[in-house]
C-alpha cells in the first residue's frame, strides 16, 4: 500500500504514517526510488487493533 492510502485509512496525514514508520510502528518497504511501501496484511491488522476489533 502507498502512504497516502494508509494514511486514508486511519484518519491521518501522510506525515503521520511517515512518523509510525520511523518509530517502529509500521514496517515498510521502499521502491527504487525511496518511495514507502506497506504490506496490506500488516496494515490492516493494525487497523482492526486500533479499533478494538479482534484479529
Amino acid at each position: 500500500m502507498k502512504t497516502k492510502e494508509v494514511a486514508r485509512l486511519f484518519g491521518v496525514t501522510s506525515y503521520t504514517v511517515v512518523r509510525w514508520t520511523r518509530r517502529g510502528l509500521l514496517a515498510a518497504g521502499t521502491t527504487p526510488s525511496g518511495h514507502l511501501r506497506f504490506d496490506r496484511a500488516e496494515v490492516m491488522r493494525l487497523y482492526r487493533g486500533s479499533n478494538g476489533d479482534q484479529v
